[in-house]
Formats: structure tokens, C-alpha cells, sequence
């Protein structure tokens, strides 16, 4: 017969009497029912075991952990946990690390025996808090890395003014040099406060319809005036009429890094290139920022989005890139429901598309649809032709 039956929101483990007592655990009759509402008030990663492991009830939950195949608990370290509550009749607090099929998870166990016949475990996920913290941890390491050396570079150049005090041309010379530095320190500070911005921004905060031709139009008027000094030409290519929902500055924030980006690589007499193309079907519109510069390695385009990585630091520096923007884009375009990626040819050039969802009132029967065609650049320039 059977002694314990489905018990929700938790899940008492079914088992026969007969079972029990050929195993020797003829205390399995039943769980008393405070066991059970404790268990169910915990809730969550909730399990129940006897002192040889069997499971005599598991919280709903635990089935994402691997617990639904078995009646056993073989998670070593929760096995150890519960040895170890058992052992003591303490209630007992353990950091542990559980493989399931989703991957390791980094978790605190609460072990304590029950009534000397069972052992109670509540495991509480701290994973994504325990990368949190070892995000934040990187973050800081990598900003006293970026400051070091500009810092460093103030000292040493105020020290080289002292001593040439009476040199003008020298004075000039190490003047500019502390202006360069300034202004990468200045760069990197408003850098690291635009990402603070985004990351700390409510997904829904000041959202409202955007048309996309403003913010294409916004992002390349900040890099006008820059794209024509160094000899370069920028233009927008497949100017659609289509709107997004979202926040309009972070949007322009996202395009300015990547038409900077673009701007900073191209060499003088290349092009940059902002092309759009609409797929009515999908619902959702590509931006690419094409350039014509030196590429991006293969084995380096999965990162190129990391915060502080950078393909080629001497060069990033001399460009004044603080390597936040592109982790700026990502966030941007995912808190947007869109994404990012880079396709790229070494001495040919790079594409990178932003791809966000259009709005409802922007489906296929408001307006005629543009060209879903992907959009091509002559790249003639350099005697090269592509697509993004």
C-alpha cells in the first residue's frame, strides 16, 4: 500500500510500506504533517531525506535541479550536507557548488534533522549574485587598470613642467600632452557614467514611440563635422519611415558608439556607411554601421562586446577608445529586446547590426514596406565590394 501520497505545492515521494521495511526504514510510514508544511512554506529548492538518502519529498522546483529520476539524493555535496546535519542534530549552513544540466551553480545549503528520523535541506541559489559580485569586482580592477596610466602620465609630465619652467617651446610641448591626457580621462569618466546610466536604468523608464530616422539622424550629426576632418565620408544609406519603442537617447548613445567606432578605424578617402533594411515579416529593422576599416580577427569578434576589451590596445589608445562602447551597444540593444553582432574582414572592413524590434503600429498594412533586400555600399574606393 501506499503511505505517502502527492502533496502540493511540494512533492511527497510516493513509496510502499513493504519497501520501506525490506529497506529498513520502516519510519517512512509518513511524514507528520508539520514536516510537510514546513517544507511547504519554504518552498523553493526544498528536500526531504532520510539518513541512507532516500528522498521522501522534493519541492516542484527541484525537478530543474535533476531530482526527478531519482529517489536518491547523489548530489555529493548535498549528500555531505546532509551526513554532516545528521552527524551534529545541528542545523548546519554550507556554501556548496550543485552540476546540473543547465551547469555548476554556486549555492547555500540549510541542512537541519528532523525529529531524529529525517533531514531537511533548502538550497538557495546565489549564482547569478556570485557573478554579480565577480562582475563588479572586474569592473573596478579593470577601471584603477584604465586609470593608472593616465594618471602616472600626470605626474610625470607636471614633474617635466617644473623642470623646464624657462623652456617655452618645452612647456608647449609637455602643455599638449597634459591636454591629450585630459581630455582621455575625460572621455574615459563620461564613458563609464553612460554605461552606469544604461545598466541602471529601468527597462521600461522613459520609453515611448521613436522614429528611427530622428535617432539615425542625431548619431550621424555628432560625427559629421569629425568624418569630414579626417577625409571620410559618411552618409546613410535606405532611410525607412518605421519607429521603435524605446528610449531615444540610449538609442542615439548606441549608434554614436558605433559610427564613432567606425569614424576613429576608417582610414582617410574611406567610407562609413549607415544602412537600414525592414523586415516586415520578422518584425524588426537592422541598422548597420558599415566601415572600410582594418578589421576585426576572428578570434577576437566574440569578445570585441566585453567591457575593457580591445582588440588592439596601442591603437585603441592612440584612437582615445576606452574599450566601453561596444558593452554600451550590447546592453543598449538587449534592454531594447534586439541585439548586436559584428561581421568582419581583416583589410576590408567591418558591419556591425543593431536589430530591434519595430512597433505594432508599424506592421505591414500602415504603410508600404521599403526593400527587405539587404543592403549593399560600393566599396570602390578600395577597389573592394561587399555586403554587411
Amino acid at each position: 500500500m501506499w503511505a505517502v501520497a502527492l502533496a502540493e505545492p511540494g512533492r511527497v515521494v510516493g513509496y510502499s510500506t513493504a519497501m520501506a521495511t525490506s529497506r529498513g526504514h520502516a519510519h517512512l510510514a509518513a511524514l507528520p504533517d508539520h514536516v510537510i508544511a514546513t517544507a511547504q512554506a519554504l518552498g523553493g529548492l526544498t528536500v526531504i531525506v532520510t539518513d541512507q538518502h532516500d528522498i521522501v519529498y522534493r519541492a516542484t522546483l527541484m525537478a530543474d535541479w535533476g531530482f526527478t529520476d531519482t529517489d536518491r539524493l547523489t548530489q555529493p555535496d548535498l549528500v555531505a550536507a546532509a551526513d554532516q546535519a545528521w552527524a551534529s542534530g545541528e542545523h548546519i549552513v554550507r556554501p556548496c557548488h550543485i552540476e546540473t544540466a543547465t551547469g555548476v551553480h554556486d549555492v547555500v545549503v540549510d541542512a537541519g534533522a528532523i525529529d531524529r528520523r529525517w533531514v531537511l535541506l533548502h538550497v538557495t541559489d546565489r549564482t547569478e549574485e556570485i557573478q554579480a559580485i565577480q562582475i563588479r569586482r572586474d569592473f573596478v580592477s579593470n577601471i584603477g587598470h584604465e586609470l593608472r596610466t593616465p594618471v602616472t602620465s600626470v605626474g610625470l609630465i607636471a614633474s617635466a613642467l617644473r623642470s623646464c619652467a624657462d623652456d617655452a617651446a618645452a612647456v608647449r610641448h609637455f602643455a599638449d600632452r597634459l591636454e591629450r591626457v585630459s581630455y582621455h580621462l575625460g572621455h574615459l569618466t563620461e564613458t563609464m557614467l553612460d554605461l552606469a546610466r544604461v545598466e541602471g536604468r529601468p527597462a521600461d523608464a522613459t520609453r515611448d514611440r521613436v522614429p528611427l530616422r530622428d535617432v539615425i539622424d542625431r548619431a550621424i550629426g555628432l560625427w559629421t563635422e569629425s568624418a569630414q576632418d579626417r577625409g571620410i565620408t559618411l552618409r546613410v544609406k535606405n532611410k525607412v519611415d518605421v519607429a521603435v519603442f524605446g528610449d531615444e537617447n540610449g538609442l542615439v548613445t548606441a549608434l554614436d558608439n558605433l559610427i564613432g567606432n567606425a569614424v576613429h578605424y576608417s582610414a582617410p578617402g574611406s567610407r562609413v556607411v549607415v544602412a537600414v533594411r525592414v523586415d516586415r515579416a520578422e518584425g524588426n529593422v537592422a541598422i548597420h554601421v558599415i566601415d572600410q576599416g582594418i578589421g576585426i580577427p576572428e578570434h577576437d569578434r566574440d569578445r570585441v562586446f566585453e567591457r575593457f576589451y580591445r582588440t588592439d590596445e596601442a591603437r585603441s589608445r592612440r584612437a582615445g577608445g576606452t574599450g566601453l562602447g561596444l558593452a554600451i551597444v550590447k546592453h543598449i540593444a538587449l534592454s531594447h529586446g534586439g541585439t548586436v553582432t559584428v561581421e568582419s574582414q581583416m583589410d576590408a572592413g567591418s558591419t556591425f547590426t543593431v536589430t530591434l524590434p519595430i512597433m505594432v503600429e508599424d506592421s505591414p498594412d500602415s504603410q508600404t514596406s521599403p526593400t527587405a533586400e539587404r543592403p549593399r555600399i560600393d566599396r570602390s574606393d578600395t577597389g573592394k565590394e561587399g555586403t554587411p
